[in-house]
């Protein structure tokens, strides 16, 4: 079996992409080691241009249901100095949301799998396969164990900054800086 993409990654980069391919006919595996719902370490903060995006994909009703405060204002209060603002105006949206990422993550899979796309949850990719210098499929194994190869036209990592896909095809990086920053 032939896929037109596997994309290996199903948060919030992997299905959005997933769901899109979908939409235009084509033929796409999206491949997860994680079940949805399931939380991660992060929060995802939606800006008003994803949030834009989210309606125009007719996601965003699905996320108002959910229970997800609007974020209208702003405020970073660091003891010395406290900033203050209000959210800007996208594509006629004026509000941001945060919601937490076992809801954003299930939305974003459901609406893969509704767009026509197969999900195997639980699957964790092992290694790329090659067919001379491009990349043809991967090989990896099913929740229960077993090893499963799969090809496709294209092999898209949506797997996060310590991408296996990226290490394995040896893609350059850009830009990097130690990080500022922690999350707690």
């Amino acid at each position: 079996m032939t896929y037109d993409a596997i994309i290996v990654g199903a948060r919030c980069a992997g299905s959005p992409t997933a769901m899109l391919l979908g939409r235009k006919g084509h033929r796409v595996l999206l491949l997860d080691r994680a079940t949805f719902p399931s939380d991660t370490l992060s929060t995802h903060y939606i800006h008003q241009p994803g949030v834009a995006r989210l309606k125009r994909w007719g996601l965003l009703d699905r996320i108002l249901a959910s229970n997800c405060p609007p974020i209208s204002r702003a405020l970073l209060d660091s003891g010395a100095l406290t900033l203050r603002g209000g959210t800007s105006l996208s594509d006629g949206t004026p509000d941001a949301y945060s919601p937490r990422r076992q809801v954003l993550d299930k939305i974003l899979v459901d609406a893969a799998v509704d767009a026509g796309v197969e999900l195997r949850a639980g699957f964790s990719v092992q290694e790329l396969l090659w067919e001379g210098d491009c990349v043809s499929g991967i090989r990896g194994h099913t929740k229960g164990g077993a090893l499963v190869t799969e090809r496709a036209r294209i092999v898209i990592g949506a797997d996060g900054m310590r991408s296996m896909i990226a290490r394995a095809v040896q893609a350059p990086t850009y830009k990097t800086r130690p990080a500022l920053g922690c999350a707690y």
